[in-house]
């Protein structure tokens, strides 16, 4: 890659203003990857913000502390622009040397030649440390078909259940006694409204019990099976979510989250499902009383349901030379590892590694404990280029049942339709 002047000049003015809490960012203007025989400062794109942005800043001032060269500049991006941006800077020959995305984005990223492999930069023992889950949503195959590692998970989120332990003391193992719980706890007729349940019918909240019912998009060769093999598992599933819509006793709506997330936050909700990131909301509303444990088995089948799982995960510019990717994977490798892992877990981010251990009494280990069981037995967040696609079908499917504008059996016969229609031409 070519080197220019005026940007080294940038980086370099950032590394030597270095006297604050934390890492300097610059603006979101694309930055020349350098290909030098000594290592310079790497940039890093990130569009983290508020108090997850402020210990990714500490945890970049305590590499850095550590090193006199490769060091790390961050550089806030907005996610809304962030995949284009980046796009948009390798095709010119430039961009950062280090890319923190949403596992969700590997699969187009790697087919567009923006991310480099980093099986042969990170040692296997050491990626051997992370969740599988989190390792299968940063996998996405080579030109040549062969499954590559683009992206070290740093954090993971996945779906729960969250109760307030004031007016429950031991959470449901299973929905038939979530469903009568709820329904006992809950005082529709008063004012304001009391619900012991409360949950939003959103795709990603609810597609774990999808996998519980015995439904499924796709086979093990990645071919649709919605409409053959998951049929009957996808009809029972849509069938059960309008039971839960229509039923008076429970909040359960999909086409108004908003209405569950006020009676939430305004107090007026016992049991929800959320993702592991909300917790510090569930903490501010329920104080020491919050409680999370994982998903409640589903009574039809026995089975547990399987959430997706995604993952931010480290990524490295294709266009890195030899000195800047093993520059790179150093500080991949310190993300990765239990010291800063612990440190995320302190700020209420769920690690990656299952080497850290949760054996503490903090809040923090505590919930870490449910969540990393949670994902253990959750499936990844898909990352392929038709994901998007994928999703919006599923959705469109589950509103018409639930709206009652066609029965399960014929929405899950055109969804399957749509999706064969589109990737099985």
């Amino acid at each position: 890659m070519r080197c220019r002047l005026v940007a080294i000049l940038l980086v370099a003015a950032l590394l030597a203003g270095c006297e604050s809490n934390s890492a300097p960012e610059t603006s979101s203007v694309p930055t020349i990857v350098a290909n030098a025989s000594s290592v310079g400062p790497l940039l890093l794109w990130h569009g983290w913000s508020g108090n997850d942005r402020q210990a990714l800043g500490r945890l970049v001032e305590q590499y850095n502390r550590q090193r006199s060269d490769g060091r790390i500049v961050l550089q806030s991006v907005p996610l809304a622009s962030f995949a284009a941006e980046l796009r948009a800077a390798v095709a010119a020959g430039s961009g950062p040397h280090l890319i923190l995305i949403p596992n969700t984005w590997i699969g187009g990223l790697a087919e567009a030649g923006v991310l480099l492999p980093l099986d042969d930069l990170i040692p296997a023992q050491e990626t051997d440390t992370l969740l599988p889950v989190t390792l299968a949503g940063a996998q996405a195959r080579d030109a040549g078909g062969a499954l590559r590692l683009y992206g070290a998970p740093v954090r993971f989120d996945t779906i729960a259940l969250y109760y307030n332990a004031a007016n429950l003391t031991v959470p449901p193992e299973d929905t038939a006694t979530m469903l009568a719980v709820g329904r006992g706890l809950s005082d529709p007729e008063a004012q304001p409204p009391i619900w012991g349940l409360a949950l939003n019918l959103s795709h990603d909240n609810m597609i774990g019990y999808l996998y519980a019912f015995d439904g499924r998009i796709f086979d093990d060769e990645g071919r649709v099976a919605l409409g053959t093999t998951g049929r009957a598992g996808a009809e029972q599933w849509l069938a059960w979510l309008t039971g839960l819509q229509n039923d008076p006793r429970i909040l359960a709506r999909s086409e108004s989250s908003i209405l569950v997330d006020r009676e939430l936050k305004d107090g007026r909700a016992i049991m929800t499902f959320d993702w592991a990131h909300q917790i510090g909301m569930y903490r501010g509303l329920w104080g020491e009383q919050v409680g999370v444990a994982p998903l409640p088995r589903l009574s039809e089948t026995g089975k547990a349901p399987r959430p997706y799982v995604r993952a931010d995960v480290l990524a490295i510019n294709s266009l890195a030379g030899i000195s800047e990717r093993e520059a790179a994977a150093r500080f991949i490798r310190f993300m990765i590892s239990t010291e800063a892992q612990s440190i995320l877990l302190q700020s209420d981010m769920q690690p990656a590694s299952r080497a850290l251990a949760l054996t503490g009494d903090s809040p923090q280990e505590i919930a870490a404990r449910v969540f990393r069981a949670q994902a253990e037995q959750g499936l990844p967040m898909s990352n392929a280029s038709a994901r998007a696609f994928v999703e919006q079908e599923i959705r469109r499917m589950q509103r018409q049942a639930l709206l009652g504008l066609t029965t399960p059996a014929d929405a899950v016969t055109e969804a399957d339709r749509r999706l064969r229609e589109r990737l099985e031409p």
